[in-house]
C-alpha cells in the first residue's frame, strides 16, 4: 500500500507492506503527497483487478463468451425505453461503487496521518 505521511516536517509518500514502511519520495506540499499516494494506490488496485479478471477469464475459457452473448441478446430484446432505464441503473450503480472505492482508497492512503 501507499501512504501519505508527515515526518519531521517533510511530506512523504511511503510504500507499506505490513512489516516495513519505506519512504518512496518527498514532495513539496502535503496536498501533492496525498494526491501522489492516492494515484499510486489507484494504479496498484487497478492492476490487481485487471490481473484477477484476466486470471478468471483464462480459467473460464469460453464460458465468459456465452455470458456476454446472453446479456447482449437480452439488451437487443429490450425496447429503447427499457434499454435507457437499464443503462441509467447500471451507470448509477457504477458511480456508487466508484465513490465507495475512492473514499476507501483515500481513507487508506491518509490513515497514518493521525498515527505518525
Amino acid at each position: 500500500m501507499y501512504k501519505s505521511v508527515i515526518r519531521d516536517g517533510k511530506f512523504l509518500v511511503l510504500v507499506v507492506d505490513g512489516i516495513f514502511d519505506t519512504p518512496l519520495m518527498e514532495l513539496p506540499t502535503e496536498e501533492l503527497a496525498d494526491k501522489v499516494a492516492f494515484e499510486l494506490q489507484s494504479a496498484w488496485e487497478d492492476g490487481i483487478e485487471r490481473g484477477s479478471n484476466q486470471k478468471q477469464s483464462d480459467l473460464l475459457g469460453t464460458g465468459g463468451d456465452t455470458e456476454i452473448t446472453s446479456n447482449l441478446q437480452k439488451l437487443q430484446a429490450m425496447s429503447a425505453e427499457e434499454r435507457d432505464a437499464y443503462h441509467q441503473r447500471v451507470d448509477r450503480r457504477n458511480e456508487r461503487i466508484e465513490k465507495v472505492a475512492e473514499a476507501r482508497r483515500w481513507r487508506n492512503v491518509l490513515s497514518w496521518k493521525e498515527h505518525n
